[in-house]
């Protein structure tokens, strides 16, 4: 809220302007202010509520003035953008008007008791933007006090309060920019690891721009965090293109593959789909055999069916070097619950007899090897080695 400089300059120039005792010897006067605000659209007598005065804080304040007027307003902040004018004083009554900036001026005036340590003031005020409002003070003087002493305090105040609030700042900061580092590596790794999830409210939102929630969201924190939303909006987009090619596709897998699809307003098994055809035609057999059963089933049957991948190579029951990732991708769609349609139950399971001889055949090699290693050491025996 806007400080309010008509209501801060009544209290100021209500204590400064007190008519002062006779005896000069005290350095300044605690004096207690209390306001009242009055406008077109507020019953007259209602106060005015905490908060509104700005600088004052509240209702009512307590300001400790010295004796010297011209070296108070000299020094009190709050007089910085405002002038004095008309200036009127008598033993108990000053008036005066008050001009700031933003097309702000006001009228004021003040009695005092004969004691001289009370008061009474209005100040009817006109502002360019608010419009007209009346403040009623009233004020009490309630002893001496170390003018001096009293401003250093404030000014203690002040730049202990300025130091904590620079630092709330820094700190501030830091975790905005740190908040704004992890969202940027999330949505970069979201797109790596082809993990929606991981583009967070910008993922889960991409769709879904005309939702009201994803809608107030986008503006909040687009206005809040303007890299990152320009950055992960685009991360998503990247995800998205990425998801609808072979690569893709294949990198996301069948949970996040699906996720992507809700994301980016696709169907999953349609793209599936359109995808197999092209990855026959350019013998994508690792995305075929992931993905694809129909396709899947012929290949699967041919060169996986019945073959293994720990026999020495030149045995026919090895499978080809060429087929390696399209066997596996087959193996692993039956162990990942057959994802697409039962690509993996096309390629046959080894026979018994097949199972037999891969056996005998292992149980042969490591017989020969072993022999081997016997001769070699009786060699050795020989000839002292």
């Amino acid at each position: 809220m806007r400080k309010n400089h008509f209501a801060a300059a009544a209290v100021v120039l209500a204590s400064l302007l007190a008519p002062r005792a006779s005896s000069a010897a005290e350095d300044g006067y605690l004096w207690e202010v209390t306001s009242r605000m009055e406008m077109p659209d507020m019953p007259e007598g209602r106060e005015m509520p905490a908060g509104m005065m700005g600088a004052m804080g509240g209702r009512s304040v307590q300001v400790c003035r010295g004796e010297d007027e011209r070296e108070n307003l000299s020094k009190d902040k709050e007089m910085k953008d405002c002038q004095i004018s008309d200036l009127k004083q008598t033993p108990t009554s000053v008036s005066m008007t008050v001009k700031c900036k933003e097309d702000r001026s006001g009228k004021m005036e003040f009695t005092y008791n004969k004691a001289r340590t009370e008061y009474k003031g209005t100040m009817r005020m006109k502002d360019g933007k608010r419009g007209e409002m009346t403040m009623r003070l009233t004020g009490k003087r309630l002893g001496p006090c170390d003018a001096k002493k009293a401003r250093a305090e404030q000014t203690a105040r002040t730049e202990a309060i300025k130091a904590q609030a620079e630092d709330a700042q820094a700190q501030y900061r830091e975790m905005n920019a740190k908040s704004e580092r992890d969202q940027l590596k999330g949505c970069a790794k979201a797109v790596e690891k082809m993990n929606p999830d991981g583009l967070g409210m910008w993922g889960g939102c991409y769709n879904k721009k005309k939702d009201a929630t994803c809608k107030s969201m986008i503006e909040t924190y687009g206005k809040q965090q303007p890299k990152v939303a320009a950055e992960c909006t685009s991360k998503a987009e990247e995800l998205c293109k990425r998801y609808q090619t072979e690569e893709g596709f294949l990198k996301a897998g069948r949970s996040n593959g699906e996720a992507a699809a809700r994301m980016c307003g696709v169907s999953h098994d349609d793209l599936r789909k359109k995808l197999c055809k092209g990855a026959s035609k350019d013998e994508s057999y690792e995305f075929v055999g992931a993905h694809c059963p129909d396709e899947a089933k012929p290949l699967a049957k041919k060169h996986c069916a019945g073959r293994s991948y720990t026999v020495k190579e030149g045995d026919p029951r090895r499978v080809e070097k060429k087929w390696f990732k399209f066997c596996k991708a087959v193996a692993g769609a039956r162990l990942e619950g057959d994802e697409d349609g039962g690509a993996a139950d096309h390629a046959e399971r080894p026979s018994p007899k097949d199972v037999k001889d891969q056996a005998k055949s292992a149980a042969k090699d490591e017989a020969k090897k072993a022999a081997k290693g016997a001769a070699v050491d009786a060699l050795k025996g020989l000839f002292g080695r």
